[in-house]
């Protein structure tokens, strides 16, 4: 049986006589739209799980700079008079740490460099307590923790000044010798 064309379509095993059935060449307008919704919901909840994420690295980041900072005022109240004393403020008892602002200065002796907040890059804020000519007999600093499900987070308690960026969220941590 020789080859023949039966309404515009090759013959083949099967004989299509209606040419309203003939294999379509592409996709359809609705189903190009439902792809790409669907990609791009998927790459909404992937974008706030990256975001999260980058949170909680900054905020261990702090947690690490708080414990580096903590140790180094331990040394430096080590080799204070008496090994009571922590470092005074040069400008008062409330200051930015940095390498300079402690009397003794912190880093090089006691740290290699003092740490800064990971995503503002500012100085975390040191507060020594209690201080005489010879130094403090406490201190306080404060970080910011950005994820709010972290149990270290401070829960609101109204005060004002301990708030990052209009919510209440400083970890607080304060040490006084006895």
């Amino acid at each position: 049986m020789p080859n023949r064309k039966v309404s515009g379509i090759r013959n083949t095993k099967y004989k299509i006589l209606n040419t309203s059935y003939r294999k379509s060449r592409g996709f359809t307008l609705i189903e190009l739209l439902v792809v790409i919704a669907i990609i791009g919901i998927l790459a909404s909840f992937a974008i706030a799980s990256f975001t999260s994420a980058q949170a909680k690295g900054r905020d261990s980041r702090r947690k690490s700079d708080l414990d580096a900072i903590m140790k180094a005022l331990e040394l430096m109240r080590g080799d204070s008079t008496g090994s009571k004393y922590y470092p005074r403020c040069d400008s008062g008892s409330f200051c930015d740490l940095t390498s300079t602002s402690t009397n003794p200065d912190m880093a090089n002796t006691y740290i290699k460099a003092v740490p800064t907040d990971p995503s503002t890059k500012l100085p975390y804020q040191y507060v020594g307590l209690n201080c005489t000519g010879s130094g403090c007999t406490g201190w306080s600093t404060v970080i910011c923790i950005e994820n709010i499900n972290d149990p270290a987070r401070l829960s609101d308690d109204g005060d004002p000044f301990d708030n990052c960026d209009g919510e209440d969220g400083w970890v607080a941590i304060q040490f006084e010798n006895p």
